[in-house]
């Protein structure tokens, strides 16, 4: 009806995977090489988790949800040289496990990322050559009037970093006469509780300490597809990605509170013409949203997922990621999981529809990579 379509939106990207999940998982051994594990681990860096599940199944797993530690973290103003402090580079970086994340605009402004101990410093020609120190170049993504960046990468849990080094001294150096602006940073100790940070040493740099609680929202009477035969091996590809599709836009739609998704909506046809997807097998459920905002780690993240999975028969789960890159940067992902969303062998159930015979458990995983940021 509307031409809503520009050059940004045609570059973006949703991978979908559907796969099939362990019928045990050992949280000390979680298949992080395989969907939708994979895709909870390659995003560290989160902003919003939501959990949408049904009301029911909530009531009854409350209380291992409420024992799950709260997401923490904190802001501070830090200069980049007080990374390389000696309490805080030997407690954090070299001994311990920190995420932290500064302020900026990737693509143009000068952005640090810390992670397992490696430093990512993305800055535009001048000030990387002002430096000294190694990089690389960083995809233009074939944006006109972009300025060349640059991505310096630096492993200090490596033995060759330590003071006195003269390889570590010319980071010391480059920090101190180049890279020597404050910035506000987002702060996350993976291996403490909100508690232990009042003996630590990010305690000299006042932090302003961050606890995500988490926001419930009930969503009553809401119309839900069938997820039984979500996709089959029957299905062409077009009609697999028309079938995942619809399902996707109605979790947005859920995700938005919006009216048509409702049992009760009786909006004109004329005025709305969406219709919840599989009409015939819909059913109508209590539903209720559970978000937490703020720097969520990828490990929070997986012992959420790890503790969801044997508790409700369906979920859904929901990650919207900071954006580190400038070009496809990774936005975030969704994961549906139920049992038999890919029915490999079907066989009539009672009620009329279709169900597979082995009962597997399986997730539907939407991976979203941005267009290019800056254009």
């Amino acid at each position: 009806m509307f031409d809503f379509t520009d050059d940004a939106s045609g570059r973006e990207k949703c991978y979908t995977t559907v796969s099939q999940l362990p019928g045990f998982i050992d949280p000390t051994q979680v298949p992080t090489k395989k969907s939708p594990f994979s895709a909870i681990v390659n995003h560290p860096f989160a902003h919003t988790v939501e959990v949408i599940l049904p009301e029911d199944v909530y009531t009854d797993i409350q209380t291992s949800l409420d024992k799950l530690n709260k997401p923490h973290s904190a802001r501070v103003f830090m200069l980049p040289s007080d990374l390389l402090e000696h309490e805080f580079f030997n407690t954090y970086i070299k001994t311990g496990n920190i995420l932290m994340i500064s302020e900026g605009r990737a693509g143009s402004d000068n952005v640090y990322t810390l992670q397992d101990g490696i430093l990512k410093i993305e800055l535009g020609r001048e000030t990387f050559e002002r430096t000294g120190l190694t990089g690389k170049p960083i995809r233009s993504g074939g944006r006109k009037h972009a300025k060349e960046r640059f991505l310096i990468e630096l492993n200090l849990r490596l033995p060759s970093m330590l003071h006195g080094k003269k390889g570590f001294d010319r980071i010391v150096w480059a920090f101190k006469n180049v890279l020597n602006q404050s910035l506000a940073w987002l702060f996350c100790d993976l291996e403490s509780t909100p508690g232990d940070q009042e003996t630590k040493p990010i305690q000299k740099q006042s932090p302003q300490m961050i606890n995500s609680e988490v926001l419930k929202t009930k969503l009553s009477q809401i119309s839900t597809p069938p997820l039984q035969g979500l996709v089959s091996p029957e299905m062409s590809e077009g009609d697999m990605q028309e079938s995942c599709g619809a399902f996707a836009e109605w979790i947005a739609m859920v995700q938005l509170g919006s009216p048509r998704v409702s049992a009760e909506d009786a909006v004109d046809s004329y005025l709305s013409r969406y219709s919840v997807p599989g009409d015939e097998g819909t059913c109508t459920t209590d539903l209720i949203s559970l978000k937490w905002h703020g720097l969520i780690s990828g490990p929070w993240v997986l012992q959420l997922f790890n503790s969801l999975l044997p508790s409700s028969p369906w979920f859904i789960l929901s990650v919207s990621a900071l954006g580190r890159q400038a070009v496809e940067g990774r936005d975030g992902y969704t994961i549906a999981t139920a049992p038999n969303i890919h029915c490999s062998s079907v066989a009539s159930s009672g009620n009329g529809g279709e169900v597979s015979e082995s009962g597997n458990r399986n997730a539907l995983c939407w991976e979203f990579v941005g267009a290019t940021s800056i254009e």
